[in-house]
């Protein structure tokens, strides 16, 4: 049951993820360690989405003053990451962003905030080439080729994450309906299942924002 236990609480970190929040989780258990990589790869995804979200109802408003504000929370955020050495969550959260910002240019510069949010990322300090020129670009309602590849690497993350979420979940629901003289088989076969879809997870996620953020330095020479 100890398993089990484990795999619950993997389950109820991926749920609260999207919120902010974050289960602890046993480091000494080696089966707790793929899923919480594929949360933690998620999470700067599901932060910026947040953002996303109300920059839109700003923009709607046609609120400057918002989006403006907003721009520093981004900035602020992006320096938490960088501060933290994880420059890998600042290039996922920033492309989301981007991506926003691409597909909303012409709004932006009609209400005259086309460069809000790359104004407010140019002071954040150590800002990586990549991050600075995509931003640049989506200003100009340009959806690079380095920022289209980060944005396939966080759908796979996304994706992997649900798979993970998937298999605990059918884990649980195998174990207690299954009698109770083969429930330790059952839960051993349960265990097995979600062991290799966390570890494919994990190493799928992983491999995709690499890959990502090599082509992104290769477009730009780096």
């Amino acid at each position: 049951m100890k398993k089990i236990f484990t795999l619950i609480i993997a389950a109820a970190a991926i749920s609260m993820a999207s919120c902010g929040g974050k289960t602890a989780t046993d480091n000494s258990n080696p089966d707790s360690l793929s899923a919480e990589a594929a949360v933690e790869a998620a999470a700067p995804i599901q932060a910026a989405q947040q953002i996303v979200t109300l920059l839109a109802e700003q923009l709607q408003k046609a609120d400057v003053e918002q989006i403006k504000a907003i721009g520093a929370t981004i900035a602020a955020k992006v320096s938490e990451f960088l501060s933290n050495g994880d420059a890998k969550a600042a290039e996922a959260y920033t492309a989301v962003i981007n991506n926003f910002v691409a597909d909303n240019a012409a709004k932006l510069k009609e209400l005259g905030a086309a460069t809000t949010i790359s104004d407010a990322l140019a002071a954040v300090a150590g800002l990586p080439a990549d991050i600075t020129e995509a931003t640049t670009q989506a200003a100009e309602g340009v959806k690079t080729e380095a920022l289209t590849s980060v944005l396939n690497a966080q759908s796979a993350v996304m994706e992997k994450v649900n798979e993970v979420q998937e298999a605990a979940a059918a884990a649980k629901a195998a174990v207690e309906a299954a009698p109770e003289a083969v429930k330790e088989a059952a839960e051993q076969q349960a265990q097995q299942a979600v062991d290799a879809a966390q570890q494919k997870a994990a190493e799928e996620a992983n491999k995709a924002i690499d890959d990502a953020a090599a082509a992104a330095k290769k477009k730009l020479g780096l």
